[in-house]
């Protein structure tokens, strides 16, 4: 299954940056608790497949140190890091910042080369403890083939844990629907999205969601979504799609893909992008041009207004659930608990629609949960 957000995620004056580290710190540190405690000798595979230099020239951490530092702070997991880039230059800065964190005791290594050429070995490495694989690349991806042969292989059963976070670009989509469009069939791009996509299904697609329209954004989001559901499908996961935008109204940049066959996967997913959001909100600050602003009001307000919003959705979902089933795990609903506000809900946010469904007598907590997605829910007295 697969689902596309509905929070609208931005992206702004590289703000594709705070949001896609946010997501990635918040989830690589929840990934490693959850199934490091539990995984053989407590190991975790994490894997950054286009590291670049791992650290900007500021000193600010890239995604690569990003997950060298989710390492050295796991209590409950053993993460080894693996970071390749094909870039040598780059290459050499990043194996600069993995020593610092190997004198440290994490356990990394650096890789220069393309990553598919590593994919193989990587693989093998993680036999029978949890992979976390994030494919950040500029421009097209790892091979659709390549890709699928990893999920649908050896590690398709739901243990030990294969999960990924993948960058599907909607600007190299759009060119590459634009030469479609024009009839320039020798267009350098069209063979390369057919190797990201595993073929050449996505061109009709992007043709038939564009129409008559002059823009390609339509083009870019079927793509996308349909790119996320036919990966899904083919390796038994569940399926995210976030659009990640420049401004609010602008066409996505890229959409970030994710991939687990764990409901827990689908709502720490969900919890860690409305979290993400509301920094890249945060670091940003409101903009006169945005329409998410065209009232009076500071950020600390839409954020309220959302999750007030966001929050009697929920209330309005845990309803039809327990309406539906007398008794379950919220966990084992996440698609319905969060269904409408995926990635502007988080964990805060259904805690307080459950106070309220509770308070009102529609819904009844039948046990707590060590954490609110593991909460057993049933009709309340009003509910009956």
């Amino acid at each position: 299954m697969a689902v596309s957000t509905s929070g609208g995620l931005l992206d702004r004056n590289h703000s594709q940056s705070i949001f896609k580290h946010a997501i990635l710190r918040r989830y690589i540190t929840a990934y490693a608790a959850m199934v490091g405690s539990s995984s053989a000798g407590h190991r975790v595979a994490i894997v950054d497949g286009f590291a670049g230099r791992g650290r900007y020239p500021n000193g600010t951490p890239a995604s690569g140190e990003l997950i060298l530092q989710a390492a050295a702070k796991a209590s409950r997991a053993i993460v080894e890091v693996t970071l390749v880039e094909k870039n040598r230059a780059d290459y050499e800065k990043l194996a600069q910042v993995v020593g610092e964190y190997q004198a440290r005791g994490v356990q990394a290594r650096a890789h220069q080369g393309l990553v598919h050429n590593h994919l193989d070995s990587i693989v093998e490495a993680a036999t029978g403890i949890p992979l976390f694989l994030f494919l950040d690349p500029c421009g097209a991806g790892l091979p659709f083939a390549d890709l699928a042969r990893v999920l649908a292989g050896e590690r398709r059963p739901k243990r030990p844990s294969t999960e990924v976070l993948l960058n599907f670009s909607a600007d190299f989509t759009r060119r590459a629907t634009g030469a479609l469009a024009a009839g320039h069939d020798s267009h350098e791009s069209l063979p390369a999205l057919d190797r990201v996509c595993g073929g050449d299904w996505w061109r009709e697609v992007a043709l038939q969601a564009r129409g008559s329209n002059s823009s390609f954004e339509a083009s870019a989001e079927a793509v996308a979504r349909a790119y996320t559901d036919r990966l899904a499908r083919m390796t038994g996961m569940h399926g995210v799609t976030v659009p990640v935008k420049r401004r609010v109204g602008h066409q996505p940049v890229y959409h970030l893909v994710f991939l687990t066959r764990s409901p827990f996967g689908v709502w720490v997913f969900a919890d860690a992008i409305a979290r993400a959001r509301r920094e890249w909100l945060e670091a940003l600050g409101p903009d006169e041009d945005d329409a998410l602003f065209s009232y009076d009001g500071v950020v600390a307000d839409v954020l309220a207004q959302e999750q007030e919003k966001a929050r009697e959705r929920v209330l309005q979902n845990l309803r039809k659930v327990v309406a539906r089933r007398h008794r379950t795990k919220l966990v084992d609903e996440v698609w319905s608990v969060f269904e409408g506000v995926y990635g502007l809900a988080n964990d805060t946010t259904v805690r307080a629609a459950l106070e309220l469904a509770t308070e009102d007598g529609t819904v009844s907590v039948i046990e707590q949960g060590k954490k609110i997605r593991d909460a057993v829910i049933g009709r309340g007295h009003h509910g009956r």
